[in-house]
């Protein structure tokens, strides 16, 4: 079953309301948003990171950038860094740009920066990068199970 299929399936489980929109290919955050007529601060921008050499998945909107020092300090870790793409498709089987922010997926622990909790609602590339779903972000929180969702670790672009 493809990684977008899983997510329709997970959302439907769950008695979620969406919205799916098929659009041409976008490889980065603000192309995917543009094709969608939303801001980039709705959009949830996953990024699979190495912290202390195991794999996790960092969600932020797409109007923002990690802040590495801020996010080594709040979760103790000492190195971190962006997994390549290689390692990208390793751990999800998918291309940078298609990964959705639901490291449940693929048994990663998941952090959600908190501002991108200030968005009702929150799109994403879905496992394919022609491919999006919008949904709730009250929805979206609970089911992405992550590890933490209450700190801000990013930074306006």
């Amino acid at each position: 079953m493809s990684v977008y299929d899983q997510i329709i399936q997970l959302l439907k489980s769950n008695d979620i309301k969406y919205q799916t929109l098929e659009h041409e290919p976008t490889p980065t955050c603000e192309d995917s948003a543009r094709v969608r007529g939303t801001s980039p601060g709705q959009g949830a921008k996953a990024l699979i990171c190495y912290a202390d050499k195991k794999p996790i998945l960092i969600v932020l909107p797409c109007s923002r950038k990690l802040d590495p020092k801020i996010f080594k300090l709040l979760f103790s870790v000492h190195d971190l860094r962006f997994a390549t793409p290689d390692e990208v498709l390793q751990l999800t089987g998918l291309q940078i740009g298609a990964i959705p922010p639901l490291g449940n997926l693929f048994n990663l622990p998941t952090y959600i920066d908190q501002a991108l909790s200030a968005e009702e609602r929150i799109a994403f590339n879905a496992g394919d990068r022609a491919k999006s779903v919008i949904m709730s972000y009250s929805d979206y929180a609970p089911l992405a199970q992550a590890q933490d969702t209450g700190h801000v670790f990013s930074q306006p672009k």
